[in-house]
């Protein structure tokens, strides 16, 4: 199953615990810069990417206009979907997926988590924190198919 999953943190935010390198190419003792800045957590590869235009849409009116970045999630899906399937009930604490959400959310007022099994299905529009993200993500891949905008905002604004 194809997945894109994207997560948005505000254009100003800096996620100083992922290490984010632009890859480059070398040739002749130059380096020419090959691609949008990724990074590994886990088996999980993020790059930083544009946002998926039709995301915009189902957001509130208040988080339509923050100036989003935002990190895709591009391999280590089918190793997660394994993961998953292996692990029965996955302890929360010890799982890839949760770690990748706590280290780019975790200090972030607002922040919008973006799910799409085949890349083309969002059956729900929620409010939710990483807890609630991370479970709804699991049941997806586990129970029942799903694909999902939820958002969170400390602030209101």
């Amino acid at each position: 199953m194809d997945i894109c999953f994207e997560i948005l943190i505000p254009v100003e935010s800096t996620v100083s615990a992922v290490k984010f390198k632009t890859p480059v190419y070398e040739w002749d003792g130059v380096e020419y810069p090959q691609g949008p800045e990724e990074a590994w957590i886990h088996y999980l590869k993020i790059i930083k990417s544009d946002i998926p235009a039709h995301v915009l849409s189902f957001l509130p009116d208040n988080l339509k206009k923050v100036k989003w970045q935002c990190i895709s999630i591009v391999e280590g899906m089918d190793e997660l979907v394994e993961e998953v399937s292996i692990e029965g009930e996955m302890i929360e604490k010890e799982s890839n997926l949760l770690d990748l959400l706590d280290l780019i959310v975790t200090n972030e007022k607002k922040w919008v988590v973006i799910f799409e099994p085949d890349c083309d299905r969002i059956d729900e529009v929620i409010e939710g924190d990483i807890n609630f993200a991370f479970r709804r993500i699991v049941k997806s891949l586990k129970v029942e198919v799903e694909g999902f905008v939820m958002w969170f905002n400390r602030d209101g604004k």
